[in-house]
């Protein structure tokens, strides 16, 4: 089974790790990797109380269908100030990588040629599309970065020569580093496949 390096990296705008609305959660289990990148709205401590709400539904629901996960977490998050969320499973021996998003989550496969899954729009506990499933396959050497807004999201490889090297974790680190707004919480999701 091919071997994966992975690494969740997230910032807030404060610099007080209590007041992030970004967080992530990765499990893996029974040859499969769940990973899940989730916004709240705004930032500050509200934001991060929210954000660790999401991340204890998701984290006792990872191993459900991912429109079901999405679904319920909309409902979960009714009343509160919403957030955007992409949740991703990889099956580890074969590749296949199923994506469901909503909102401005970016997810980017860079690999021989790169792709940029469009996710639905809404905002998770407010009003959403119906989560739609979008199915890739990833190939050994093949990277996937998740990354709220707070990231660029429009950037030039060719300008950050290295972005693309090394671990999972200097990976998460360079974009953190060369791509950060600093204008709000940020976090990124990076998997390296086949390593």
């Amino acid at each position: 089974m091919p071997e994966i390096d992975y690494y969740i990296l997230k910032r807030s705008l404060t610099g007080w790790e209590d007041e992030c609305g970004d967080t992530g959660i990765i499990r893996v289990y029974d040859g499969q990797c769940f990973l899940g990148l989730i916004d709240v709205l705004g930032h500050g401590k509200e934001a991060y109380d929210i954000a660790i709400l999401s991340e204890n539904y998701i984290a006792e629901n990872h191993r459900c269908n991912l429109v079901d996960i999405m679904n319920g977490l909309h409902a979960h998050l009714k009343g509160t100030r919403g957030a955007v969320a992409t949740l991703c499973r990889l099956n580890l021996a074969n590749g296949e990588l199923n994506c469901v998003g909503i909102g401005n989550i970016s997810t980017r496969l860079f690999s021989t040629k790169s792709l940029h899954i469009i996710p639905r729009d809404g905002i998770i506990g407010y009003m959403i599309t119906a989560p739609k499933q979008e199915q890739l396959k990833l190939y050994s050497g093949d990277i996937l970065v998740l990354s709220s807004d707070g990231l660029r999201e429009n950037f030039d490889c060719e300008n950050y020569p290295n972005l693309l090297k090394g671990s999972a974790k200097k990976i998460a680190t360079d974009f953190m580093d060369f791509l950060n707004k600093g204008n709000d919480d940020a976090s990124c999701i990076v998997l390296r496949y086949g390593i």
